[in-house]
């Protein structure tokens, strides 16, 4: 009870100094060296559009460094409480197979989670909504959340049911097993997974400008990337937001315009776009990014194991678990697994800065037009309400690009080694 107690109060004034830092951070600014520039919001957004993003980010980023130690709260109490105990009780007495007690208990468990979250995912849609960043229905909406669900709750079931059956078989190896399982995971999630479950949500069709899909086809060959065809895909159902990527590997590359980027920014700053992304397959961002996920996972199994085994063994009993097979003991790795990711996010997203900084780059050199560039970002941020300079705690915590008026000033500014090749 007390270390509860104590537990609320450090949440609670982490709550009060978070509110603080971002309540009181400045309207648009951006560094003094950039103001009047093109990377200054001033130069070429309306004072309303600077409102909106300065009252938009503030509660977004209010709701993620909220919302997150909130989540390991709930995770805690639905131990402390005998919550998961008692999950694990009604699904034993619904099924003897192990299989399909991890499925109901999962399926309560998440959707248990998905209900205390869906006040503040409703509110942040209808906030979208308002500021014309989507024009997705209630119902829409609902449905592609029931999607992600189901689809959610089909990948878990047997791959948690599995590590359990490997942690009652080698409870000192599991991690190791677990992250040499994970290694294939990873690669489909990664190359295999665009192609497979993206149509789950969206429609792709093949580019209908016919002109615009030579062009980048042409840049496509240029780039000596493996692509015959450039799809749109209908992302307007949900967002009004602009992007572009290539995906895939070998025979699964594909290149894929959202149709909201084809409706909003004028030709040659799509073809920077897609020259940025093409930048990314080129100097193989994802496969490094994958090899660096790899890497870290084994790190992060084998911190796992360890915290899994410490708490379990400090606190097992009291949290009514039977010991580390205990599907009860769930929360306990979704807990860990949460504040470790959370902990690595500045290194991860340091080493994406760094990629995206080379990728603009590329598409600088292959290009050959800063004015494109400059103007691409720029309808990015505005089209899409982003915040073009983030204060320091998001971009350190959460920043995957450099900041917008980084990138912007740094295409202004490029001098480089001139077109490639």
């Amino acid at each position: 009870m007390k270390r509860g107690l104590i537990g609320l109060v450090i949440l609670i004034v982490y709550c009060a100094a978070v509110s603080y830092y971002f309540l009181h951070q400045p309207e648009a600014y951006v560094p003094e060296a950039l103001r009047g520039g093109p990377a200054d919001p001033g130069t070429f957004m309306t004072d309303e559009q600077i409102r909106s993003i300065h009252r938009l980010s503030t509660i977004g980023y209010l709701s993620y460094f909220i919302s997150t130690p909130v989540m390991w709260g709930i995770l805690f109490l639905l131990l402390t409480l005998g919550i998961s105990a008692w999950l694990r009780r009604r699904s034993e007495g619904l099924f003897r197979w192990s299989l399909l007690q991890m499925a109901v208990y999962l399926l309560m468990l998440q959707l248990l989670l998905e209900l205390i979250q869906f006040p503040l995912s409703y509110y942040l849609h209808q906030l979208d909504r308002s500021y014309g960043l989507t024009n997705q229905s209630f119902g829409a909406w609902m449905l592609d959340l029931g999607k992600s669900f189901g689809v959610n709750l089909i990948v878990s079931i047997p791959m948690y049911w599995l590590l359990y059956w490997v942690i009652n078989k080698s409870p000192r190896r599991w991690w190791l097993i677990g992250w040499a399982a994970s290694i294939p995971l990873t690669l489909f999630f990664t190359f295999i997974q665009p192609v497979v479950m993206e149509p789950i949500f969206n429609d792709f069709k093949p580019l209908q400008n016919q002109e615009l899909k030579q062009q980048i086809l042409d840049e496509a060959r240029q780039a000596n990337i493996p692509a015959d065809q450039v799809y749109q895909v209908d992302k307007s159902r949900q967002t009004n937001t602009l992007n572009a990527y290539v995906s895939g590997i070998g025979a699964t590359t594909r290149i894929v315009l959202w149709d909201t980027t084809l409706q909003k920014l004028k030709p040659d700053e799509i073809l920077f776009i897609m020259a940025h992304e093409m930048g990314h397959y080129v100097k193989k961002h994802v496969l490094w990014g994958t090899l660096w996920g790899i890497v870290e996972s084994f790190i992060g199994f084998w911190l796992v194991y360890r915290l899994w085994n410490w708490i379990h063994q400090r606190w097992g009993p009291t949290l009514r678990l039977r010991g580390l097979s205990d599907i009860a003991g769930l929360p306990i790795l979704l807990l860990v697994v949460s504040v470790l990711t959370f902990a690595a996010s500045p290194i991860d997203n340091a080493i994406s800065r760094m990629q995206e900084h080379s990728a603009d780059e590329y598409a600088i050199q292959l290009r050959m037009n800063p004015d494109e560039g400059i103007r691409a970002y720029q309808h990015l941020a505005a089209n899409s309400l982003s915040d073009v300079n983030p204060p320091p705690l998001v971009q350190f915590f959460v920043g995957s690009h450099p900041t917008l008026a980084q990138r912007i000033d740094f295409v202004q500014h490029y001098a480089g080694e001139g077109k490639v090749k």
